[in-house]
């Protein structure tokens, strides 16, 4: 049983994430579904209200959020299999990232 799906990167098609999020309800079930999203990807959201995707939004005030890059970055810099497979993971990301067809939201140019 799944009982959650946590999405950090965004699917491509409203049906693809009624697909995903489906993984959840299955036998009778209920389940949940988180959708992580930048602030310039929030445009998605209107996709899935034409849907009929029932959302709750939620917001974080930076001052909640946890800034682990520096963890990470010293983590990785001493580790070459976990710098080469974050590497390898960037940039299949990245590439992921720019087959969007909703490039006017998911733009790989605007990502820091």
């Amino acid at each position: 049983q799944v009982d959650w799906i946590v999405q950090y990167d965004p699917p491509d098609d409203p049906k693809e994430y009624i697909h995903r999020v489906g993984r959840t309800a299955r036998a009778g079930s209920s389940g949940k579904a988180l959708l992580l999203l930048l602030k310039s990807e929030t445009g998605f959201l209107q996709y899935l209200r034409h849907a009929k995707i029932p959302l709750n939004e939620y917001k974080f005030p930076k001052e909640k959020l946890a800034d682990i890059r520096d963890q990470l970055e010293k983590l990785i810099a001493g580790n070459y299999y976990l710098n080469k497979s974050g590497r390898d993971g960037y940039r299949g990301y990245l590439c992921s990232y720019a087959s969007h067809t909703l490039k006017h939201i998911f733009d790989v140019d605007q990502l820091d």
